[in-house]
């Protein structure tokens, strides 16, 4: 009798640990997938021409709304875009959106993965918009969408959009926040594989005024960085004209925000002035003239606040004897990732405390090349033509980037993101234990 009880205990123990390690095997041995989602390109504007860089003609993509949902290879390194947007397998790869009105203006933006937050910092809704916001459902359900819009007064009511599977839908901005002057405006993906992408054209009467695709960029934060703003110098005979900027910025939290704004150029690290402990009132959006004293060439600027908040800027641009603009947007701290650029040849600008980079060049001719790029505050580097993709490796702290794109019809812009990232799912087992008890 006295050695049963111990014997029950020892025999209830085992049992325990038994059934947790038959536990433990069931669970242990459960699989995952990795694989990239396929990315969207932005749809082509009526009178628009447009071209998607790829890293390979063997790159499989459909188009909205067409017949088949098959995917079938590119053929080309730039893909000729009609009016529909793009489904692309990249695979990991981020291909390049160009678009333009000949003659008029240029814009370029980064084909990406649905995502359920998308923020555009710039755009205008007074007579001179001809700006478009242009939904994409990729996925083969419903899609719904809130869309949440800032402007100078303050913010507007929230605007639900509803996409059937496999479809595309133009907003006019004018129809959006009527007369505003300055906008900001969310994307909510709330159900569905949404992608949203912003249009900024202008206009009076047959006077085209120019125009940019805007890229959307994270949520609010208290550090922002914007690494890649053309400072141009307008010569008309003897007379020069630096152009302006306009740094967009809007505060959507609950209390007003203190911050500080560092150019960083060529020329040195320098807050301008009255861009020190400068005062933004929460949920309005806030234009700022910025007009740094120097030379012409390129600058990136780091805001620092201390409410989340999101930015851009407005650069008015010249070339070939024709005016233009261009909203460069914040970038997100650079990282190792693959970008198309096919018949772009664009240039890099580099921003950080001590930029250092490993730049992998992969030629259309099947020829391969390595720069490194480092420098201090900032660095610069021309893609050469002829490149069709550009791999970044070996990258130091803290750095921040974007590309600047020049052609006859204007300036283009893009921050160097990677457009989609692995995602994780797990795979179905099934295990005989689970059924035999």
């Amino acid at each position: 009798m006295k050695l049963s009880r111990p014997l029950g205990l020892i025999a209830a123990l085992g049992a325990v640990v038994l059934a947790t390690n038959l536990i433990h095997s069931t669970v242990s041995g459960e699989k995952f997938s990795l694989t990239y989602p396929p990315v969207v390109c932005s749809p082509v504007p009526s009178g628009l021409t447009g071209a998607v860089s790829l890293s390979s003609t063997k790159m499989p993509l459909r188009v909205i709304g067409s017949k088949s949902l098959a995917l079938k290879a590119a053929k080309k390194l730039r893909y000729t875009q009609r009016d529909s947007a793009v489904v692309i397998d990249a695979q990991g790869v981020t291909p390049v959106s160009f678009q333009v009105r000949l003659g008029k203006w240029v814009g370029t933006s980064l084909c990406s993965a649905s995502t359920a937050s998308q923020w555009f910092v710039g755009g205008i809704a007074d007579v001179t918009t001809q700006g478009k916001l242009l939904l994409v459902n990729s996925g083969l359900s419903t899609a719904v969408a809130d869309i949440e819009i800032w402007n100078e007064s303050g913010p507007e009511l929230t605007r639900a959009v509803t996409l059937k599977a496999d479809s595309q839908v133009t907003i006019g901005l004018d129809s959006l926040s009527p007369g505003s002057r300055e906008l900001v405006i969310h994307v909510i993906t709330r159900s569905g594989r949404l992608s949203a992408f912003l249009s900024d054209e202008r206009g009076r009467g047959l006077k085209a005024l120019g125009g940019d695709l805007i890229n959307s960029t994270e949520a609010p934060a208290k550090i922002v960085n914007i690494p890649a703003i053309p400072h141009l110098v307008r010569s008309v005979g003897n007379r020069k004209t630096t152009l302006s900027h306009t740094l967009r910025i809007l505060n959507p939290g609950e209390f007003d925000a203190r911050i500080d704004v560092k150019v960083i150029s060529t020329d040195g690290s320098f807050i301008p002035v009255g861009f020190e402990n400068k005062s933004i009132a929460r949920g309005k959006v806030l234009a700022l003239k910025l007009n740094p004293n120097m030379a012409a060439g390129k600058f990136g600027i780091s805001i620092s606040s201390d409410q989340p908040i999101v930015a851009g800027i407005y650069s008015d641009t010249y070339a070939y004897n024709k005016s233009d603009f261009i909203w460069s947007t914040a970038a997100p701290a650079l990282t190792e990732f693959k970008i198309a650029v096919a018949g772009l040849s664009p240039q890099f600008i580099f921003t950080g405390e001590s930029v250092d980079v490993t730049i992998n060049l992969a030629y259309s001719n099947g020829k391969r090349g390595v720069q490194r790029v480092r420098g201090q505050d900032i660095a610069l580097f021309q893609v050469p033509e002829g490149v069709a993709s550009v791999t970044f490796s070996q990258i130091g702290r803290e750095i921040y980037a974007g590309a600047l794109v020049s052609s006859k019809s204007g300036y283009g812009y893009f921050p160097l993101a990677s457009g989609s990232s692995l995602a994780k799912s797990s795979i179905p087992t099934s295990n005989i234990r689970v059924l035999t008890p």
